[in-house]
């Protein structure tokens, strides 16, 4: 599998594009290289933030729900803008 690639081919932009989507909806899951490198071989956006916080943040795991998590992010990046959708876009606009 394509390391710069996302598991699911409709997401394009890869790690890069992902990261600057949870920035915009003032998620602050930020996938490095090694990170990414696990989460690139899972199925799709859903298992990828499911497995992420389960492994790496599980006290979200209380407060977030992959599957909505999921579906957010796709929107976003679907959207193609570039303006801040999340709780802080009230504060840092």
């Amino acid at each position: 599998m394509d390391m710069k690639e996302p598991a699911r081919a409709g997401l394009a932009g890869g790690r890069e594009a992902l990261n600057a989507a949870f920035w915009d909806l003032g998620l602050r899951f930020q996938w490095d290289a090694a990170t990414w490198s696990v989460l690139v071989q899972l199925d799709d956006l859903q298992a990828q933030i499911a497995y992420y916080l389960a492994n790496w943040q599980p006290h979200l795991l209380a407060a977030y729900d992959p599957p909505f998590l999921a579906r957010l992010v796709e929107s976003r990046l679907a959207s193609g803008t570039n303006a801040r959708m999340g709780m802080e876009a009230m504060t840092r606009a």
